[in-house]
């Protein structure tokens, strides 16, 4: 099975990065067999819109042209802080029959070739959840 990695922090200093999500996402990948083949790391906020986001729209060419069986995401929030947007990239990818699976909610699109049926019911709370926290994170950086 060939993967790629896609990992995102919010902060552009060196006080973030994604170190700890890639080696993570590693070691998942080496105890399943799965061939990661690219990395694609990426410094933006997550409140951004998809098609705004350079790195992300990167990995969704590359996934397409190099037939690419799944994308490997340490979390949720990690893939987007928008709700509508984490939806849209998640039906993108569903549509293609290309899985992604998120490591810390241990969920994936698809689940032994079959759509995950409760996947929808997940990416809508789980990505709200998101949604709220960062503009909590926002609140606070303001006050």
């Amino acid at each position: 099975m060939k993967a790629v990695i896609f990992s995102r922090v919010s902060s552009q200093n060196d006080r973030q990065n994604t170190e700890r999500q890639v080696a993570d996402l590693m070691g998942y990948a080496k105890v399943n067999n799965i061939d990661v083949v690219q990395v694609f790391e990426e410094k933006i906020s997550g409140a951004k819109k998809n098609a705004e986001r350079a790195v992300l729209q990167n990995c969704i060419d590359f996934v397409k042209s190099e037939k690419i069986d799944i994308i490997l995401v340490s979390e949720m929030s990690r893939a987007s802080r928008s709700v509508w947007e984490l939806l849209e990239l998640i039906k993108m990818f569903k549509d293609m029959r290309i899985n992604v699976f998120f490591q810390k909610e241990n969920l994936k699109i698809f689940e032994d070739g079959k759509e995950n049926p409760l996947l929808p019911i997940y990416v809508s709370a789980l990505g709200m959840v998101a949604q709220v926290e960062r503009e909590n994170i926002q609140f606070r950086l303001n006050s």
